[in-house]
């Protein structure tokens, strides 16, 4: 049976690494795909002034290609082809059969949810990062069946407890009576990563309430 696990790396890999360089620009992880034999990322740019993160990036060594895909007020959408195949935790993430459900990144440190065909997948990735030198901490570990439920709307454990906090605290109210920073404090999340699930939490829901099967 497959678990889901909400996982916080830091160290040395190529996303780690082109943070580091932007300390103060949230990435997100949209999803990796395969191309070939190499990985290739898509990835959100969070800030309202793209071109000098993109054009950085552009610079970059590990970075073959770049392509803008989506853009809006405050992010942007990027395709990422790497000079070389990285030795990387997408690899692994790929080679375990994982599902991406989120990823946000800021500083050196990532936080992943990824869902794993089995704890035996799950306890690889593990094993694989520490042999990679990557600190890695395992915030919690949960079976999907209760997150996918009718009720839950396709909600994901972590996606229901930020809107069920959110909601309880007055995020959505006018004015609100709490920031996403505030709410990202209590979690122990930025606030990027509270509003990215939020984001998405909510096209969940109004996917399964609005979008009937005949409209996919």
């Amino acid at each position: 049976m497959s678990v889901i696990a909400e996982i916080q790396i830091e160290g040395n890999f190529v996303l780690s690494e082109l943070l580091a360089e932007l300390p103060d620009v949230p990435i997100q992880l949209e999803r990796v795909v395969p191309a070939g034999e190499r990985t290739v990322p898509l990835i959100w740019i969070h800030t309202d002034e793209p071109e000098p993160v993109e054009q950085h990036l552009r610079e970059h060594r590990l970075i073959e290609s770049i392509t803008q895909l989506d853009v809006f007020e405050d992010r942007a959408l990027y395709r990422i082809e790497w000079t070389e195949e990285p030795d990387s935790i997408f690899n692994e993430i790929q080679s375990k059969r994982a599902d991406l459900l989120d990823a946000v990144g800021m500083g050196s440190t990532w936080t992943f949810e990824l869902r794993f065909p089995s704890h035996e997948a799950l306890s690889e990735f593990h094993s694989h990062c520490k042999e990679a030198g990557l600190p890695l901490s395992v915030n919690r570990i949960y079976r999907p069946s209760s997150a996918e439920s009718p009720e839950r709307y396709g909600l994901t454990d972590i996606q229901y407890d930020t809107l069920l906090s959110a909601l309880k605290q007055g995020y959505f109210t006018v004015p609100r009576e709490i920031t996403s920073k505030e709410l990202g404090a209590q979690l122990g999340v930025s606030d990027q990563a509270v509003t990215e699930r939020i984001r998405r939490g909510t096209t969940n829901i109004l996917s399964h309430i609005l979008v009937s099967p005949d409209d996919t």
